[in-house]
């Protein structure tokens, strides 16, 4: 397999993973979530590695090395709006989780207010031991 081949399976590979991505962020799955950024780590390297052995490729063979890179223009376009889009919705996500923490810690400083006002001190019994 060439090195051109591989990059443009990298490129999909990427896709795959960032749809993935968004619909784990969507459910709320962050063990998916993190697995699926590790695995986009290591193949940014691998794509990396994939993208210097193409360039060799295309000059060996006598293709512009300028041409064959604005044909994958389109592609690395279309995953960084992916990714954007990932980073837009998992902002959304938090941001949403802190309105409910905060929520929350309101409703919670009501109730402990409302069970001291309501709450009666029980009485001592002893006041002395002689």
């Amino acid at each position: 397999m060439n090195a051109d081949r591989e990059l443009a399976e990298a490129y999909q590979e990427w896709r795959r993973l960032a749809e993935t991505e968004s619909e784990a962020i969507q459910t709320c799955n962050w063990s998916l979530l993190a697995a699926c950024q590790q695995a986009l780590s290591h193949l940014q390297h691998h794509i990396t590695t994939l993208s210097e052995a193409a360039k060799e490729e295309w000059e060996k063979i006598g293709s512009g090395r300028s041409a064959k890179a604005r044909q994958f223009d389109a592609t690395i376009r279309e995953l960084i709006g992916l990714e954007r889009r990932n980073h837009t919705l998992l902002n959304a996500t938090r941001e949403n989780a802190q309105q409910q923490l905060e929520q929350l810690d309101r409703a919670s400083s009501n109730l402990k207010r409302l069970h001291r006002s309501y709450s009666v001190e029980p009485s001592v019994a002893w006041t002395s031991f002689s």
